[in-house]
């Protein structure tokens, strides 16, 4: 039973223990403390008793040298100036038969001055000065109480004539103790604390030594946390518990979660692989279609060379029409090489695709606004570039009607070059919105959906992003581009 009060098996019980040892030591240390106080009382009652008389003496010098006859305030007067250096002291002047002559308390901490002798003490004080008169010899005298000493002294006038000089104080106690006890005190605290400390050591190289076990099985990583074992402290244990019932959950969730990364991505996979067989087969079936058409009827009019050579014709060009939506696609999927150059003059790029496409827009218009110089002059690939913006101008004149604004700006601001395009068609639907950017993604019938693909190809690859705002009247679609670049 001791040896298991001693030895407790958790943590808990190990600061029970620590706490029990410290409280006998503050027990202890509170002893002590009384102990010491008790003695460093009595000696400030030694000291009180030696000052008592000092100042005793000190009115009999003062008054001795006032002339017989004078006036009670004078002697009064010299009794004050006699105690002024004694702090806490009171005193006066007695005449054995008559009673009080002169009274002073300079010290006194009340309000005003006191001038009235007290009435608790004034038996004891009379006791102790008519002692002192008659007796011709000085007289101590010591009352103790429960929370302070009263001290009187009383002193013969010389030549006596029934005079003697009395003085009063009080010093605060509570109660005597030997300074013996106060020794044993402070070797039982010392005897209390090493034990402690011995303890506390203790415990504290045996956890010491635990955690460096589980902190070297831990530092293996959590890729495969190794199975701990137990130390036989309850708290550690439960601890351990905790972490290799934490690490086999962990190895069951990371299992599970390879799985299922591995089902995603083979879902992804036949999905891209879906869409983009779908957009191929959408792609080229109706330029084959065509073909064939035309190829029938060039078949069933052979006595007509003119119309023969027509359906020729349309086939060369739908050729070329899969040819170029074959291009496209090898573009989309293909890593941009870029060139970067200064390209100072941007308003003149802005005006160079936008002439290649006046024609095609007929009436729609197209305007241009950027700076004449940009200042330093954006490092991009220009030629890449035009080929986003040809793509862009492209997509606002098959989405705006005719008579419709095509505008083409640029701009510098916080070391980011912005070009946009805008129109005031009929938008993009909101169905394919959240995929606009992506492959084969498209609101029109004709559409192939690489072109914005290839746009944000473009971006990326200077390091930038195309936005794309739906206004009521329109749609802007802006190229944002560091300004700054390696060649």
């Amino acid at each position: 039973m001791i040896r298991s009060l001693l030895q407790p098996r958790s943590i808990v019980g190990w600061f029970a223990l620590c706490w029990v040892l410290f409280l006998i030591a503050a027990i202890v240390v509170g002893t002590m403390l009384v102990a010491l106080y008790d003695e460093t009382t009595s000696q400030r009652i030694e000291r009180g008793a030696a000052n008592l008389a000092r100042a005793c003496e000190s009115i009999l010098h003062e008054a001795s040298a006032v002339p017989s006859g004078n006036a009670p305030s004078v002697v009064t007067a010299a009794v004050s100036r006699a105690l002024g250096g004694f702090n806490g002291v009171e005193g006066g002047v007695w005449r054995s038969g008559s009673g009080s002559l002169a009274y002073a308390f300079p010290s006194y901490e009340g309000t005003g001055a006191k001038t009235d002798l007290p009435q608790a003490e004034e038996p004891t004080i009379r006791q102790v000065a008519e002692g002192a008169a008659i007796g011709r010899r000085p007289v101590e005298w010591k009352r103790d109480a429960r929370s302070q000493v009263l001290l009187v002294q009383g002193c013969p006038f010389p030549g006596n004539d029934g005079l003697a000089a009395w003085t009063m104080t009080r010093v605060v106690t509570v109660g005597g103790r030997s300074f013996l006890m106060a020794t044993t005190g402070l070797g039982l605290l010392l005897l209390v604390l090493l034990g402690s400390a011995a303890l506390l050591a203790r415990v504290l190289w045996r956890w010491s030594q635990r955690l460096r076990t589980i902190e070297q099985a831990l530092s293996k990583g959590w890729e495969d946390l190794p199975l701990l074992e137990t130390t036989g402290q309850r708290d550690l244990d439960r601890i351990i518990a905790a972490i290799n019932g934490a690490g086999a959950k962990a190895s069951e969730s990371r299992r599970r979660s390879e799985e299922l990364r591995a089902e995603v991505a083979e879902g992804e996979r036949l999905a891209a692989l879906g869409r983009v067989a779908a957009g191929i087969a959408h792609e080229i079936r109706n330029p084959i279609a065509a073909m064939r058409l035309k190829a029938e009827n060039a078949l069933a009019e052979q006595a007509d060379p003119v119309r023969a050579r027509d359906a020729l014709r349309v086939v060369i060009d739908q050729v070329a029409r899969m040819d170029q939506l074959l291009q496209n696609m090898l573009r989309s999927v293909q890593r941009t090489e870029l060139r970067r150059e200064p390209v100072a003059d941007i308003r003149g790029l802005l005006a160079e695709r936008a002439d290649l496409f006046r024609e095609q827009a007929g009436g729609r218009s197209i305007t241009v606004s950027a700076p004449e110089k940009l200042d330093p002059a954006p490092r991009i690939d220009a030629s890449q570039i035009g080929r986003a913006l040809d793509n862009l101008i492209l997509n606002a004149i098959q989405n705006s009607a005719d008579g419709g604004r095509i505008s083409l700006c640029a701009g510098a601001a916080q070391a980011e070059l912005t070009i946009s395009v805008s129109d005031n068609g009929h938008g993009v639907p909101s169905e394919v919105r959240e995929h606009l950017f992506e492959p084969f993604s498209t609101g029109r019938p004709e559409g192939t959906g690489l072109g914005l693909a290839i746009v944000r190809e473009i971006a990326e690859a200077h390091g930038g992003q195309v936005k794309v705002h739906h206004r009521a009247d329109g749609t802007t679609f802006s190229l944002a581009l560091p300004v700054g670049g390696r060649s």
